[in-house]
């Protein structure tokens, strides 16, 4: 480790004499916030790249949640309204669809009501309780 006595202003910098060029190493040259420069001081990081966004915090408009529930609501009861309910509860929009009648034929038997009379069930109902956005048939 070497040291230049001669100058004032390059005592305390360290200089390595195996890096090429003799880069000097030191808080007084690099920070520039010593009293030889007039107490400067380093501007920050961003300063120097002020196009990264990565340091400013964006605000997000929150977003909406929209849930889907379908069923077959046949002879729609307390049971139907009460998990419509809970799943209005788990987002900001309910959307809500009716099964076909092919599909309750295939998985369930047949259906009491018709698809028809179902919608009108269903929707009607909802629409009551203000718990739906949208209404699929």
């Amino acid at each position: 480790m070497e040291f230049e006595g001669n100058s004032w202003i390059w005592d305390g910098v360290y200089y390595h004499p195996h890096l090429f060029g003799g880069i000097m190493l030191t808080a007084a040259l690099l920070g520039l916030s010593t009293s030889y420069f007039g107490g400067i001081s380093v501007p920050t990081f961003p300063y120097f790249f002020p196009d990264l966004r990565i340091f400013q915090k964006k605000k997000r408009a929150k977003k909406r949640v929209r849930v889907y529930m379908d069923g077959c609501f046949d002879l729609m009861h307390y049971g139907h309204a009460n998990a419509l309910r809970q799943a209005k509860a788990l987002g900001d929009e309910l959307v809500v669809g009716v099964v076909s009648d092919e599909e309750i034929l295939a998985n369930k038997g047949p259906p009491v009501l018709s698809m028809e009379e179902r919608c009108c069930t269903c929707g009607s109902g909802l629409l009551v309780l203000c718990w739906v956005g949208d209404f699929v048939c």
